[in-house]
């Protein structure tokens, strides 16, 4: 009775304690919180949270320029304030300035998370988790080592232990070894184990110490879940269903890192060429408008200099000419809309021309990583080409379904569920274990090292287990080959998508050229029209203002319609290649790993040589009977 008194009031004392200890940690932590404040402003509150802030640190660096839009003046332009750029050199010039493909949306301050840089195939490679390195970790021999110290006292009901009774003992275990997994599956171990025990038994050989040392090598090698190597480099070693982690989708999932890296890119070259184009258009749109403009303050003065003119026709005139001078402003300016930039329309792009010559120049600066003011301005130097060019059908699907970006990242996806659904078969095989273990002990004359022992010991074994029904491994499977079914229809319907954009790419870049055709003829023709009005103008009064008027009007709508049909056909020709997925090799654009060695660069070219038929060898293998170079 005494001692269960004892122990409830212990218990009792000690649950006073941790209540009280946490009512106390409760209370720090709730005064620590930031606390909601609401102040009042007229008849209602005003909520306020406190806003936190980031600390300062060398990875937060701070952009700023020192010049703003107003710090150029159009009317006090020279020709040594232009920058004349061609494509190549903004492509050259965009790629070579950003890690970050940029894009017209500004992706970058909507959603962050969604930007693609030319870091992210290497942080998919290095990724601790799923990453190529992680998955050949597994596969990493290990160290370990160990040494714990013991000292005990025991009481026994048996005077043969210790001194009648009583077991005193000091007891130290170290051991070291080594450790490492195969491409099997298989895992083996060499250990070295040192005991020494120092105790007070009566019945001691040595005296009150002893030493026990023995060697040891394992080996476990799986017979049926987790054996072979196809397995252990698709799934990891020790994987389970849901977590695969091998060597080889470790890389498939770098592949499709790099497929997607390559999309990207293709994506910004695409959006540099379409901010080229919207430039060069606004450069032909603000001619166009003050040549319209001066045509009409022209027009204007002829009216004015006449001494019988009608009230009715000057306003007219001067009504034009505003209107003309306005657009000259909206051209020069432009308003901040949305302009080419792929995936509005088409793939790589439909030409929308919209924005002046101010808007369309930063936004291109934007992309190609230049200060968005510093006092230029980027003029285009290329123009968009005329020539008719055409594209035989069947060798732009073969390139189209070969090449395209999207394809090819698909096949991976399928590749990856493959080799999943391999792996997830091997769960529906029980576990089977094979275990081997040989010993060599020290004792006798040289009982300190087991190196020169009689002492040898050796254990074979099986260690089998097996989950009733399979259910996990089963779900594991089924799910692999939904996977593998919805990818394989993924990659059919992109294929079919792929035959629509380049059918829509082609047939667009025939009617872009048809259309150029017309509108140069169109040109011509309204340009005719207007000197032959002007002179039955001047010949016949003020009879044939409003005719005049409107084929200004024509003229400058002429002349737009002529340099839309330009930039038209050429991002037509660019958007074939990007829907073949050649888009790249069309402007140039080569992408690497890393920098290639030098001495690869000669063996390869050394193979290109080997690879001409046309050349005489220096001599010819008796082997392999085909032309040999040195």
């Amino acid at each position: 009775m005494t001692l269960k008194k004892s122990y409830e009031e212990s218990y009792r004392a000690f649950r006073f304690i941790a209540v009280l200890a946490i009512s106390c940690t409760g209370c720090n932590l709730s005064e620590s919180r930031p606390k909601f404040h609401a102040s009042h402003f007229g008849n209602g509150p005003i909520p306020q949270l406190r806003p936190s802030d980031p600390l300062d640190s060398a990875n937060m660096p701070a952009y700023a320029e020192p010049l703003s839009p107003f710090d150029i003046q159009e009317t006090d332009l020279t020709p040594d304030r232009f920058r004349g750029m061609s494509l190549e050199n903004c492509i050259a010039e965009a790629l070579s300035n950003s890690r970050l493909m940029r894009d017209l949306g500004v992706t970058v301050l909507r959603s962050s998370a969604l930007a693609r840089t030319n870091l992210d195939p290497a942080i998919v490679y290095s990724d601790p988790r799923q990453g190529e390195e992680a998955a050949l970790s597994a596969f990493d021999a290990n160290l370990f080592a160990s040494s714990f110290f013991e000292n005990n006292n025991k009481g026994f009901n048996n005077s043969f232990y210790g001194q009648n009774g009583i077991f005193s003992q000091d007891l130290s275990t170290t051991q070291v070894g080594i450790n490492k997994r195969s491409a099997t599956g298989a895992i083996f171990t060499v250990r070295e184990v040192s005991v020494f025990d120092r105790n007070n038994q009566a019945g001691n050989r040595f005296g009150p110490y002893s030493w026990d040392n023995f060697i040891e090598a394992q080996a476990r090698q799986p017979l049926l879940l987790g054996s072979g190597t196809e397995f252990n480099r698709i799934a990891g070693p020790g994987a389970t269903p849901g977590q695969l982690n091998g060597v080889l989708l470790a890389r498939v999932r770098t592949d499709i890192s790099l497929v997607e890296f390559e999309t990207s890119v293709r994506d910004f070259v695409a959006d540099v060429e379409n901010a080229y184009w919207d430039l060069y258009y606004a450069y032909r749109d603000l001619d166009a408008r003050i040549d319209a403009r001066n045509i009409a303050q022209e027009t204007e003065k002829y009216i004015l200099a006449k001494n019988d003119t009608p009230a009715q026709d000057l306003a007219q005139a001067k009504e034009q000419s505003i209107r003309f001078q306005a657009d000259v402003v909206d051209a020069l300016n432009g308003r901040p809309l949305d302009g080419t930039r792929t995936n509005n329309g088409s793939s790589g792009g439909t030409f929308r021309g919209a924005g002046g010559v101010r808007v369309c120049e930063r936004k291109l600066r934007l992309l190609i990583g230049a200060p968005i003011n510093d006092g230029m301005l980027i003029h285009t130097l290329d123009h968009p080409t005329t020539a008719n060019v055409l594209f035989d059908w069947s060798t732009c699907i073969d390139e189209a379904l070969q090449f395209r970006e999207e394809l090819r990242r698909q096949r991976w996806v399928i590749k990856q569920h493959e080799l999943e659904l391999i792996a997830n078969r091997n769960f529906l095989k029980p576990q089977l274990d094979a275990i081997s273990t040989y010993r060599i002990r020290g004792f006798g004359e040289d009982w300190r090292s087991p190196w020169n022992s009689d002492f040898s010991e050796w254990a074979l074994g099986l260690d089998y287990q097996m989950p009733v029904g399979f259910r996990r491994g089963n779900s594991a499977v089924r799910f692999s080959q939904l996977q593998l079914v919805r990818a394989t229809e993924l990659l059919r319907e992109q294929e079919r998508a792929v035959h629509f954009g380049l059918s829509n790419a082609i047939n667009d870049a025939k009617r872009s050229f048809d259309i150029v055709n017309l509108q140069r003829e169109r040109l011509v023709a309204i340009t005719d029209q207007l000197e032959a009005t002007r002179e039955i103008f001047t010949k016949d009064g003020f009879r044939e203002l409003d005719v005049v008027l409107e084929t200004h009007r024509r003229l400058l709508d002429a002349r737009l319609r002529y340099f839309q049909a330009e930039v038209e056909y050429g991002l037509s020709l660019r958007n074939v290649n990007l829907e073949k997925g050649t888009l790249l090799r069309y402007c140039n654009v080569f992408l690497s790993e890393s920098a290639t060695d030098g001495v690869a660069v000669a063996k390869s070219r050394d193979r290109v040589e080997a690879q001409d038929y046309n050349k005489v060898p220096g001599y010819r293998d008796l082997i392999i009977g085909r032309p040999s170079y040195r």
